[in-house]
């Protein structure tokens, strides 16, 4: 998260008087007391995590406002000054307005005097499955402040509170969260509006080919020789690969289809929370993203599609790296350690020397990955800390019991399912 959708209400069940010949219980009055002690309580035990901000006000001298789409032009430019990008207008479009779950939400603030803009809380609408039912949640992207003003910092201050604010009383929207956060963001993000670590993804990897060892052992000799031995050491090592096979047929392909919004829903219900993997969202994130190309594996069994795994191959401090972004395999072990073991091939293919995967320790993921001998804690990468928090609105501690109800299960890592591609992982 740099330190830098379509809301729909809370959706609730039809009650059991909306159900025709459904059969109704009279409740008693000690019933109904118990059940609405139980509801007070339930509430509380959130309430605990909700950040008190509240509403900027105009001063003399400047101005607060919901971002807008025309404001496009000067929310990318400041983004480019703090974060030294050069970012272009298009890639901003992508990221913001084409998104399938809806427009963003943001607020910001701009000199009277100039009409410059001084500092920015931007936040894309990402779509959840939470506790079997659709939840949007803002994925907290892009926040700064200019730093040639120097009552640029308090004004930041004000605007995230802000967004905290109409977050939730315009967009419907009650908790937000970012990856890639640095543990400065973290202490400010705490003690300012509630930031707290939802999870930890350590990132893993397999180690794949033999440039970087002959880099560091030939050293002036690495550019004469290496070019030369890399290749042939690399395929002696995939040869001695053992393969996985477990009646898995893998394929790679250039699109997600119809098929993957059944895999979607089949599998969803297997976590209390998880991001919509439907084709429209998978597409947008990957196949359409400006920034980055992406490949895509799937994986059938007897002719059914039953997983597929995302990954990008991009440099790394001058060494190729293929990096796991996203891996839908309803817990199959067989399905996961094979579509590992084909993208570890199709990446060393492509000269890469390490396959990465940030995940959660001891969950199913790592299992796999762990059977693969060679798997380590990457040296490299730093711990990819995922922060949730609540969007208080303007009445925090009066908000439907639908509410509390979204909180208690998001901002909880142990009821996520989660991968880097859920967030904006350097795009």
């Amino acid at each position: 998260m740099s330190q830098k959708s379509q809301p729909s209400p809370v959706s609730a069940h039809p009650s059991e008087d909306h159900i025709p010949n459904a059969r109704q219980e009279p409740v008693s009055a000690d019933a109904s007391a118990t059940e609405e002690t139980k509801n007070s309580s339930f509430a509380m035990d959130v309430k605990q995590y909700i950040p008190r901000v509240r509403l900027p006000k105009d001063s003399d001298t400047v101005e607060y406002f919901h971002a807008k789409h025309e404001d496009g032009p000067s929310i990318n430019a400041l983004y480019n000054k703090v974060f030294q990008q050069s970012r272009n207008l298009d890639h901003y479009e992508w990221k913001y307005w084409r998104n399938p779950a809806g427009p963003p939400m943001g607020m910001l603030a701009r000199s009277k005097e100039n009409g410059h803009c001084l500092a920015i809380g931007i936040g894309q609408r990402r779509r959840a499955w939470v506790d079997g039912k659709d939840s949007y949640g803002a994925l907290l992207c892009e926040s700064a402040s200019d730093p040639d003003n120097r009552a640029a910092g308090g004004v930041w201050r004000k605007v995230m509170g802000g967004f905290g604010v109409t977050t939730n009383d315009v967009h419907g929207i009650v908790w937000a969260y970012g990856g890639q956060s640095t543990d400065a963001a973290i202490k400010i993000g705490t003690r300012w509006f509630g930031y707290r670590i939802m999870i930890e993804l350590v990132p893993w990897e397999v180690r794949l080919g033999t440039r970087s060892s002959l880099r560091r052992h030939l050293g002036m000799f690495d550019a004469l020789l290496g070019s030369i031995s890399a290749p042939i050491l690399d395929l002696v090592i995939r040869t001695c690969w053992r393969q996985r096979k477990f009646g898995v047929q893998t394929v790679e392909v250039d699109r997600f289809g119809p098929e993957f919004d059944e895999l979607w829903e089949r599998y969803r219900d297997l976590y209390p929370a998880c991001f919509y993997r439907d084709a429209e969202t998978l597409n947008w994130r990957y196949i359409d993203n400006p920034l980055w190309k992406h490949r895509v594996v799937e994986a059938r069994r007897d002719g059914k599609l039953v997983g597929y795994l995302v990954w990008r191959e991009w440099k790394d401090q001058g060494a190729m790296i293929s990096t796991v972004l996203d891996f839908w395999h309803g817990k199959d072990q067989e399905v996961m350690q094979t579509l590992i073991d084909v993208v570890r091939r199709k990446a060393l293919i492509s000269r890469c020397e390490f396959l990465r995967f940030a995940l959660q320790e001891g969950g199913p993921e790592h299992e796999a990955f762990q059977s693969f001998r060679t798997g380590r804690k990457s040296p490299h990468e730093r711990v990819d800390k995922i922060i949730c928090t609540p969007m208080p609105g303007s009445k925090p501690m009066d908000q439907p019991d639908e509410a509390y109800e979204q909180l208690r299960t998001v901002l909880f890592g142990e009821n996520w399912y989660y991968t880097q591609g859920d967030c904006d992982f350097r795009d």
